[in-house]
């Protein structure tokens, strides 16, 4: 077992070491945790000590961090972080303020979390519920969560994932547009068409480049298509005549039983959508966290055993 007081550097200097390497100036950050210019100085001087390593260079008004200083903030940076947010819930339960944060896409939290969030506050009425509802991926945004929801890779290295849901991928158009297409539509039909595309990082989003390639029909890289930012908008687009986006069957399916867009036949892309929930891994697991994944999967098993039925 790691002896840590044998290891660990100055705890009590890793905390102004952090706050230097954000401001890059000593006041600045003495200022911040409000203690003297000279105290941030000597922590700073003594965890360099300890490490026998130079973690800034020193200049009139202001510090550059070394390569080491660099190193060393990335590991601090997480480390504080994991600590607090495992504080703040350990805080917020002693005090009877129980919450729950979760992470999503927009269209994921449309899709399932809204759903579900009535029936989960009549389970746990003294929970307080926090959607952040974000663009970002889950793997880089500097939101604090207890859960995450979210489309593609596992990104072990830094949660604890749980599959949720598979989510079919499809394309879908406005009735009118529908109505000019040819029968059956192949993707060599599709790729001649005006094509509505959702520009994200996520690697878990499937792209008409994905799509067409796949099928042969195009090759990497030619695929034309009206480029957005945001998934609802382009799907409102596709509603107005505008073209074909890809709709992920859970978020669109709303869509679909209003009659505003409909599936374009013969063309899936099943098991596209993988959906996972994500747990920081290095932080105490928020009971109330688990159980709103317990809830979901069961409510998406149940609704994809109705569309089946249905389908059938």
């Amino acid at each position: 077992m790691t002896n840590f007081g044998q290891t660990l550097p100055p705890l009590a200097a890793l905390v102004p070491f952090e706050a230097a390497f954000r401001h890059r100036n000593f006041t600045r950050a003495a200022r911040e945790l409000h203690l003297s210019q000279a105290t941030v100085s000597r922590r700073i001087r003594e965890l360099e000590a300890d490490l026998g390593v130079s973690l800034f260079e020193r200049h009139r008004h202001d510090v550059t961090p070394t390569a080491d200083g660099e190193l060393l903030a990335a590991s601090v940076r997480l480390s504080l972080s994991e600590l607090s947010s495992t504080a703040d819930l350990i805080r917020r339960r002693s005090a009877g303020n129980d919450s729950i944060t979760i992470f999503t896409s927009l269209s994921l939290a449309t899709a399932t979390v809204a759903p579900i969030l009535g029936e989960f506050q009549r389970t746990h009425p003294d929970v307080n519920i926090r959607v952040i509802a974000s663009n970002d991926r889950v793997a880089s945004t500097d939101e604090n969560f207890d859960l995450a929801l979210g489309y593609g890779p596992s990104e072990a290295r830094l949660f604890t994932v749980e599959f949720i849901a598979d989510d079919a991928v499809f394309p879908v158009c406005s009735p009118t547009f529908a109505a000019q297409l040819p029968t059956p539509v192949t993707p060599a039909d599709l790729a001649v068409l005006p094509l509505l595309h959702v520009d994200y990082v996520d690697p878990g989003w499937i792209t008409w480049q994905d799509v067409l390639s796949s099928a042969l029909v195009v090759e990497p890289g030619s695929v034309k298509s009206v480029v957005f930012t945001s998934y609802q908008v382009c799907l409102d687009v596709a509603e107005r005549d505008g073209g074909v986006a890809l709709g992920w069957e859970r978020s669109v399916r709303p869509r679909i039983d209003a009659g505003t867009l409909v599936r374009v036949p013969d063309i899936t892309i099943p098991h596209a959508g993988r959906i996972n929930a994500y747990f920081p891994i290095r932080t105490a697991q928020n009971p109330h966290a688990v159980e709103f994944v317990a809830l979901l999967k069961r409510v998406l098993a149940d609704d994809q055993s109705g569309t089946s039925s249905t389908e059938e």
